[in-house]
């Protein structure tokens, strides 16, 4: 669920409760604007204590669940790191350097490319998916650590 899915929803609630945004803004001790912004999917942040106050207010809650539309993380993990780079590495090779921690030299700039540029949670989900029970995900996201250090890849996610 997005922002503006959760602003539409909020919205949707108000009016059923038949509350104005100024009455639910009074009872959350927010501001109308922000009221407006949340149900706009315009907020850029409201802080998620602010957020279960509104919510509970009108009777809602927050579930979580696994995120949909991330399959196959290994294969576009793979493909997006070949991208600029002549030589091409599949994803069970991918794979494999994960869990073995060892990089050919060949795939080097493909790992460090992983580490430097792909977006953080296909990583974590090309590492769950490559992880084994011989090599758990969290071998492999130290192995990730490793490299990010050795290679000196800025990223604060891997501790540089």
């Amino acid at each position: 669920m997005n922002i503006l899915e959760v602003g539409n929803t909020i919205q949707a609630a108000r009016l059923d409760a038949g509350l104005s945004q100024e009455q639910l803004a009074k009872f959350a001790g927010l501001s109308r604007v922000t009221i407006n912004q949340l149900e706009n999917g315009n907020l850029d942040e409201i802080g998620y204590a602010k957020l279960l106050n509104v919510l509970g207010i009108l009777g809602l809650d927050i579930q979580i669940q696994p995120a949909h539309g991330l399959k196959n993380a290994l294969s576009i993990a793979a493909r997006s790191v070949s991208t600029s780079y002549r030589d091409t590495v599949q994803p069970e090779s991918l794979g494999q350097i994960l869990r073995s921690g060892i990089v050919p030299p060949i795939y080097r700039a493909h790992l460090s490319t992983l580490l430097d540029e792909i977006p953080l949670p296909l990583v974590v989900k090309a590492v769950k998916e490559a992880a084994t029970t011989d090599v758990p995900a969290k071998k492999i996201m130290k192995n990730l650590e490793h490299w990010a250090h050795e290679w000196k890849i800025r990223r604060p996610a891997f501790g540089n």
